[in-house]
């Protein structure tokens, strides 16, 4: 499940700190660097569709066997978990969707943890 804000709202949000962000403040290049990253991650989940949240829903409903949305599922998993009574393959599903998020958010770190494995 994507981190909020995800697409356009955090387009938005970066146009709206580029319009008003301080060009001689004394963060101004970081803040700029975190603009360039907020639109690249909007961009990545642009081009990736749905896919990545159809598949965690997917996943859910092996897992969990049920049926849902992907936020009732999501939740169902977190009772679970709270109860003591994660699903076998509980680990290997939260380790892809962890993977599902990196690969927008931060595919270089992915990369590098691939490489580490």
């Amino acid at each position: 499940m994507r981190k909020k804000p995800s697409g356009p709202a955090l387009t938005d949000i970066a146009d709206t700190t580029e319009a008003t962000a301080d060009p001689k403040a004394g963060n101004a290049k970081y803040v700029a660097a975190m603009i360039r990253n907020a639109r690249t991650i909007a961009e990545r989940q642009a081009a990736a569709g749905d896919a990545p949240e159809r598949a965690e829903t997917a996943a859910l409903k092996t897992l969990l066997s049920a049926d849902g949305s992907l936020q009732d599922l999501n939740r169902a998993l977190a009772q679970a978990i709270r109860d003591g009574n994660a699903p076998k393959g509980t680990h290997g599903h939260l380790s892809a969707v962890t993977q599902a998020e990196l690969g927008e958010s931060n595919p270089r770190y992915l990369a590098r943890l691939k490489e580490t494995g």
